[in-house]
């Protein structure tokens, strides 16, 4: 027959398979001075020994179970048994739990079948290796080489602004929501995540330059080559994949609208040369008598092009001056108004 071993001891109950003899509590509390000096009985004798087992069964019962449950291999000579089981627990905000939940076997993790225990924390790294918290980030050279859309990134080296998927007739890829916005700042040169616009061609094989272009085109703001001028928000076709900038140098910006020459509606990219609003002048001319009306009638030759009615008469001041008759330029080379320099750039 086997031999008892360690842990089937606790399994047992000394004489279960034998005759034992009921204590009542207070024999049991007197121990062996209920008996006297009248030796116990064997069947007292197992009682004893019998109660004792049992409590013994009864606390190794609990730690076996617990050990299985958590998966924790017991042995005679490991003391780190229950520490172990201890340690397989995980915080939680569960009211019906008083703070603590279990945690799962690896079996039951991977079953994902139980709503009330955890997963293990392999497995849990497992479940949640492919989830994306917030928007990840990524370098421009792995937003340009991305195949398939990925959801939104964070473009670290170009600003650390958002990119978004875009799949166009023109470009397909990942691209900032804001390309083609006209930024406004003081920096000596357009930053990484913008592009000048102070002319020169543009490539649809340089990874950034293309954004630009396809941005362009789907807009439409698009010229032949030889309709490309400064000021102007379009590119032109040079063929071969190149593209002539815009030139954005030296122009104020001003919202789209109506041409207050033509009355005719003004688009987004469009360009309009500076102008002088008409102003009243003053002319005048040496008389017999001050500020009489310069009659246009006797001037046949500067007739044309200037009122000749009384009423739209201009004047002239009395005295000895001579005649006054010719338009003379004051000022600057152009009409402005004060004005301060930004970088001619847009974003990539």
């Amino acid at each position: 027959m086997a031999n008892v071993d360690f842990f089937s001891a606790f399994e047992y109950a000394w004489g279960e398979n034998g005759a034992i003899d009921t204590w009542i509590d207070t024999q049991y509390k007197l121990g062996w001075a209920s008996i006297g000096s009248v030796p116990p009985s064997v069947e007292q004798f197992n009682a004893v020994h019998h109660i004792a087992d049992l409590k013994a069964n009864w606390l190794y019962g609990q730690l076996k179970t617990a050990a299985t449950a958590k998966g924790v291999t017991l042995a005679a000579e490991d003391l780190s048994a229950l520490v172990q089981i201890l340690a397989a627990t995980a915080p939680d905000a569960s009211s019906t739990k008083k703070g603590l939940i279990e945690i799962a076997t690896e079996a039951e993790a991977k079953a994902l079948a139980s709503t009330l225990l955890a997963i293990t924390p392999a497995t849990l790294a497992a479940v949640l290796a492919d989830f994306q918290s917030g928007i990840p980030g990524a370098t421009f050279a792995e937003l340009d080489a991305a195949t398939a859309d990925q959801g939104p990134a964070i473009c670290t080296d170009m600003g650390c602004m958002p990119w978004v998927w875009t799949n166009t007739a023109y470009f397909t890829g990942y691209r900032n929501p804001l390309c083609a916005t006209i930024p406004q700042h003081f920096a000596a040169t357009a930053r990484a995540w913008e592009m000048p616009v102070t002319g020169g061609v543009w490539s649809e094989s340089d990874p950034k330059q293309r954004r630009l272009i396809a941005w362009f085109r789907e807009q439409g703001l698009t010229v032949a080559s030889g309709s490309w001028a400064k000021g102007w928000g379009r590119i032109a076709d040079l063929g071969g994949g190149d593209w002539k900038a815009p030139d954005l140098q030296d122009v104020f910006l001003r919202m789209a609208g109506t041409d207050a020459d033509t009355a005719n509606p003004r688009p987004p990219g469009s360009y309009q040369a500076d102008a002088a609003r008409v102003a009243a002048q003053v002319r005048m001319k040496n008389d017999s008598a001050p500020w009489n009306a310069y009659s246009w009638a006797s001037k046949s030759a500067l007739a044309a092009g200037y009122p000749s009615s009384p009423a739209d008469s201009y004047f002239g001041l009395g005295g000895n001056i001579g005649n006054v008759e010719a338009t003379v330029m004051i000022g600057g080379s152009e009409t402005r108004a004060a004005s301060v320099a930004v970088q001619p750039v847009i974003l990539v």
